[in-house]
């Protein structure tokens, strides 16, 4: 039976989303590890000041591909750029990259989507939804295709708790969809999302729900994989721990908590949310490309949830305490205030909270940068935090079980060759402490472009503000119990506890 690498032996390569963190994490491991594939074609959107050619360029010079320029760098020649974009009709394709797909392609990735949960659904509709539809369109004429992977989300159905790996049915028709979206004042649909929308929070995973029916409907017949993974985070071992190119999910929570800018997260404590590493979700979808395409018959429709589901869990509340840990332990630089983020179910007091640590520190700082000549900042920052905040509450207050049967007998049915390049990792026995101290490191360096190791100046700073908030903390009880003396609330209480008591004493003898 053939390995993993040796099928994709000599195949060419068509590649959608590749400016996208699975996208870069998929053209890397492809790259690295199946080095005699033909060549792989990455779509990319022309930019104003930048041509496909520099964005790719862009692409290959994260630190992501510093280990595949060590071991095959003649590889990053078998990239080539096609210019289109997958909102225009025909991806934008020219007529001549178009006869070139079709004749040349014979494995197909398409992981361009909107992943903005704010997105409009005119937007979201286009990219996610019509964008799948133009896709299928050139798929359909690929004249040497062996495996389309559509990659979708693990909560295009999140209407439901426990979602297994099968097609549901469809939310909304999506042709009817489109044809509204093309021909409706983008206000008016702006007004009518929510109805539209239904049981489902955002645009993103109502449009993604769609494009799993587009692929289905227009497929029939051809070989597809519809891939879905839940959450990705960084990267677990593979090219190495802690690569990460966002700030989404638990990055965002870790790093906004570390600096001391996220204080207060609005979610159900005890919730469990599904993460898989990003590394990891590629494997399995090497895998699943590999079982397809191995298969007695390859033609149809098979449905992979990659998620970690009663693999290894960590709660809401559990996820802020492991990262001040570690950030106590190697602090960030330049941090705003002393770490710490509490979690809560209650709105109201979220609210309160949320007023108190994140609005009114943030217009201080911003006033006394304003003084200084400086750019204010903080307050901009608090209001995306807490539209994010927003946004995401509907998946911090639900509990979701995504089934992941497939994707363990992927691991079960594995040829011993190919798990040194594509074995999932065992999960189940990932030292957690260890891994989200990867992942704030990968933040520190990938993202904030801090060093690796805290420096002196952050320790030192990081002191400073423990001893600034230790000792705001005793003004604040000072006040509050001279307050409540002065004003006679203490006094009041005092004399009700010593009545109390009296009372009882009475009551006994």
């Amino acid at each position: 039976m053939l390995t993993i690498s040796e099928f994709f032996r000599g195949q060419n390569i068509f590649i959608t989303g590749s400016t996208g963190f699975v996208g870069k994490a998929l053209l890397e491991k492809l790259l690295r590890s199946c080095p005699d594939l033909c060549k792989i074609y990455v779509l990319i959107r022309q930019k104003k000041e930048k041509s496909p050619s520099e964005r790719l360029l862009d692409i290959t010079n994260n630190p992501l591909f510093d280990v595949l320029k060590r071991e095959h760098p003649e590889n990053l020649e078998k990239i080539i750029p096609i210019t289109g974009d997958c909102m225009e009709l025909g991806l934008g394709l020219s007529d001549h990259d178009r006869q070139m797909l079709e004749e040349n392609v014979s494995v197909v990735f398409h992981s361009a989507a909107s992943v903005r949960f704010d997105d409009t659904l005119k937007n979201a509709t286009l990219l996610n939804t019509r964008g799948a539809r133009e896709l299928m369109l050139l798929v359909r004429n690929m004249k040497n295709l062996k495996v389309l992977v559509h990659i979708s989300t693990s909560y295009a159905n999140c209407d439901k708790s426990v979602i297994e790996e099968i097609i549901y049915p469809p939310h909304a028709d999506w042709e009817e969809m489109i044809n509204i979206v093309e021909n409706t004042d983008e206000h008016i649909l702006d007004i009518l999302t929510p109805k539209i929308l239904g049981k489902l929070p955002n645009t993103y995973v109502f449009t993604k729900s769609m494009s799993e029916h587009v692929v289905k409907d227009l497929g029939k017949d051809m070989p597809i994989v519809i891939f879905r993974p839940s959450i990705v985070i960084s990267s677990l071992n593979d090219p190495f721990p802690g690569w990460l190119d966002n700030m989404n999910g638990p990055a965002g929570l870790l790093l906004g908590g570390g600096k001391g800018i996220l204080r207060v997260v609005w979610g159900e404590p005890k919730i469990i949310l599904d993460y898989i590493p990003v590394d990891v979700t590629i494997k399995v979808m090497c895998a699943a490309v590999w079982e397809k395409v191995t298969s007695s018959d390859p033609v149809g429709l098979s449905v992979y949830n990659a998620s970690t589901c009663e693999m290894k869990s960590v709660t809401i509340e559990e996820l802020p305490n492991i990262g001040l840990a570690l950030v106590a332990k190697d602090p960030l630089e330049n941090i705003m205030w002393k770490p710490y983020t509490s979690v809560t179910k209650y709105k109201f007091i979220y609210f309160c909270r949320m007023i108190l640590v994140h609005l009114i520190p943030a217009m201080i700082i911003d006033f006394l940068l304003k003084i200084r000549g400086q750019k204010p900042m903080l307050v901009k920052i608090h209001r995306r935090i807490h539209a994010a905040g927003m946004a995401l509450h509907y998946f911090t207050s639900n509990q979701f079980v995504i089934k992941n049967g497939k994707t363990l007998l992927l691991r079960a049915s594995m040829l011993p060759s190919d798990k040194k390049d594509f074995g999932l990792d065992n999960i189940e026995n990932t030292d957690t402490t260890e891994f989200y101290a990867n992942a704030i490191k990968g933040g520190r360096v990938y993202l904030m472009k801090e060093p690796e190791e805290p420096t002196p100046h952050a320790r030192s700073h990081a002191w400073r503000m423990w001893w600034l908030d230790a000792i705001l903390r005793g003004v604040r009880l000072t006040f509050a119990a001279w307050f409540l003396y002065y004003s006679g609330a203490l006094q009041s209480l005092i004399h009700y506890i010593y009545t109390s008591i009296v009372s009882v004493a009475d009551f006994e003898q």
